[in-house]
């Protein structure tokens, strides 16, 4: 934590109890009417993820909120060999900004938002030098990312097939990634409005992005969950004559823990390394 950094704080429109009262100072402001996302019957607001994998690493991120709106995320990530790191997110709706306190570097971004709640556009408005434009379908459904920096431009899009997330896939310099999603007999109903696992974070990292998304901030969720993740393309397979285009993606089987009102309450899978995510709502 800054504390030195931050005694001279000014009264900033998001408070963050849980990290104390070093939080940064807002110098970014602007006229802004922020719409908030319309969340649907049933939706509960997740309070904690909290990914363990075997080897002991681990991952929490923690949301507090004002009312129904996400005031903050910290995630803190500790490892082997002593690795720790932390970053926590702050979320200014008087001036539809994102304060982001680093270890290295804080950065904040400015962002718009459609007639839904789902953000649009975002801006580092700490360095101009990247931005993300997001296109939303009439369900409010994410359907193309863009984020540009001065020397890439990358593009996500992503498939939908009846509510339900099929796939995205992600291309830029040097780069691409896909993730494909099968529903099989049992796929359990979203009900409080989590993220499908595996899926694309943009500008936030992974935890973050999740909880945004459970808060209507990226639209709306898939309306099931997948039984099947498919990602990692499978080199094992290839040969000399192998195109890029016909890599396989592996297959892993997706098994959830459910509450008795059928809420998620964890979720692993068989990739390895191994890990189990759990969910904790307010």
């Amino acid at each position: 934590m800054k504390i030195l950094k931050y005694l001279a704080i000014a009264l900033f429109a998001v408070t963050m109890v849980s990290c104390g009262d070093d939080e940064p100072k807002n110098t970014f402001t602007r006229e802004f009417t922020m719409i908030y996302p319309q969340l649907p019957a049933g939706h509960k607001f997740i309070s904690k993820i909290e990914r363990i994998y075997d080897s002991g690493d681990r991952s929490v991120a923690t949301a507090t909120y004002d009312g129904d709106h996400l005031k903050s995320v910290n995630v803190v990530t500790t490892g082997r060999n002593d690795y720790s790191n932390e970053e926590t997110i702050y979320f200014d709706y008087t001036n539809g900004a994102i304060i982001c306190d680093k270890s290295i570097q804080d950065v904040t971004y400015s962002f718009e938002v459609n007639s839904k709640g789902a953000i649009t556009r975002l801006k580092n408005e700490s360095t101009g030098r990247s931005t993300a434009s997001l296109q939303y379908d009439d369900g409010n459904r994410l359907e193309i990312a863009q984020i540009t920096t001065p020397s890439s431009s990358d593009v996500t899009k992503v498939a939908w097939e009846g509510g339900n997330l099929m796939q995205w896939e992600s291309r830029g310099v040097n780069k691409q990634d896909s993730v494909v999603y099968e529903y099989g007999a049992g796929a359990p109903l979203n009900m409080g409005c989590i993220d499908v696992i595996g899926n694309e974070s943009f500008t936030f990292t992974t935890f973050v992005c999740a909880i945004m998304r459970n808060a209507g901030l990226f639209g709306a969720t898939s309306a099931y969950l997948p039984t099947v993740i498919k990602k990692d393309f499978d080199y094992t397979q290839a040969d000399e004559n192998t195109q890029p285009g016909q890599l396989q993606l592996k297959r892993y089987n997706i098994s959830y823990e459910l509450d008795d009102e059928g809420y998620v309450k964890s979720y692993t899978t068989n990739e390895t390394p191994k890990y189990t995510v759990k969910i904790t709502y307010r």
